[in-house]
């Protein structure tokens, strides 16, 4: 057995009833902080995967602004649909009641197969269009029902009153996301060249990639189509929303250290303890000629003894209710509220590691600290210490 290893067990076992306290303290606080870091972190990357997929269901992976032949599209490695779309605010009339929202026209003999939402009713055909839950609830209509669309930007110039478009509703969907379920429609594309008469042209293509390869999609259709055309993936195109949540796990991880912290702090006022009560011990032993840097082993043995153990049973735990949680569902979320109706929980091993690193590094700082106050005291000062 190294010695070294063999002072600290030595050091822990003799440790009197308040050691042995702070020593409780710091294995609970160790593991709550890990314990709490992995399951805030986990939830978070679960409803960042779930955002992620139900927006792109919606927008699809990459957009490209601008005309082009679709086969040059399709040719393009790692395309997997592809959705010529127009798209403008307009507004949507039922009798004296109006709402602004976004009209997008899409083939709509390609929407079953490109989008990912769920419609009460049919696509829409020529002459139909497909409306949010939100929008038919404010509008007071539902499947079957006549509304009117109508561009006011897309008119001719003139003091004539814009031109409505008598459609009648063929399909409801819900996403249970605000934005869209309120404020988007989606027409055939015939309907919406007559409705926006000053874009007879596509706005441009929606593309969905195989294996969410968006990047390395779009140096593809870069290379392909040149630098007129603008393409942009998902996440460029929602940026706002990527930099928040990151911002928010950001914000996460800085209050979950300073559980950390905390527990950090409690352990190194235990280690200070446990030396001050060994002083004469660690005295002799560096009059027998062991190194500074053995000392510094010993207290970070000891450190790694007292709060190693919480920090792997939080560790254990968290990963224990991550996986019944993904297997069984007992966290619930009102599903009225949110798009889910259980808690969304997954972890990665990238930040297994980052929280494993952090509790590690928290550690090595109490033991470190508490290990230069003890080499600062003089050899025959350790020695008559405790006399």
């Amino acid at each position: 057995m190294n010695w070294e290893r063999f002072i600290s067990d030595r050091f822990y076992q003799s440790s009197n009833y308040q050691g042995k306290y702070l020593g409780i303290l710091s294995m609970i606080g160790m593991g709550v902080g890990c314990f709490a870091m992995l399951v805030s972190i986990s939830v978070m990357n679960g409803f960042e995967t779930l955002v992620h997929e139900k927006l792109k269901g919606i927008e699809g992976d990459i957009r490209i602004v601008g005309t082009t032949n679709e086969k040059d599209l399709f040719d393009t490695k790692g395309v997997k649909g592809i959705m010529p779309f127009m798209e403008r605010k307009g507004i949507i009339e039922v009798n004296d009641l109006k709402r602004v929202a976004l009209i997008k026209a899409i083939d709509e003999t390609k929407m079953a197969n490109f989008y990912d939402i769920n419609i009460q009713g049919n696509i829409p055909k020529l002459g139909q269009i497909v409306i949010g839950k939100d929008l038919a609830y404010r509008l007071g209509k539902d499947v079957g029902d006549i509304l009117y669309v109508y561009s006011p930007i897309d008119q001719a110039v003139g003091f004539s009153l814009p031109s409505k478009k008598k459609l009648e509703i063929s399909g409801i969907f819900s996403t249970k996301i605000l934005d869209y379920d309120e404020r988007l429609v989606f027409i055939p594309l015939k309907d919406g060249q007559n409705i926006f008469k000053r874009k007879l042209e596509f706005d441009g293509f929606d593309i969905r990639t195989e294996n969410e390869n968006g990047d390395i999609v779009k140096t593809e259709l870069e290379n392909k189509l040149g630098p007129e055309y603008s393409i942009f993936t998902w996440d460029e195109q929602n940026k706002s929303l990527v930099n928040a949540m990151k911002m928010e796990r950001l914000g996460t991880m800085v209050v979950l250290c300073l559980i950390f912290l905390v527990a950090a702090f409690n352990l190194a006022a235990n280690l200070t303890l446990i030396s001050i009560q060994k002083m004469k011990e660690v005295g002799v032993i560096r009059a027998m000629g062991a190194p500074i840097k053995s000392i510094y082993r010993i207290i970070i043995l000891l450190g790694l003894k007292r709060a190693g153990i919480g920090l792997l049973f939080g560790f254990l735990i968290g990963i224990l209710l991550i996986l019944i949680q993904n297997h069984f569902n007992l966290i619930p979320l009102p599903s009225n509220v949110y798009f889910i109706d259980s808690l969304p929980m997954v972890i990665y091993m990238s930040d297994i590691l980052i929280i494993l690193g952090v509790s590690l590094l928290f550690i090595l700082i109490a033991s470190l600290s508490s290990g230069r106050k003890l080499i600062k005291i003089q050899i025959n000062e350790s020695i008559q210490w405790v006399k």
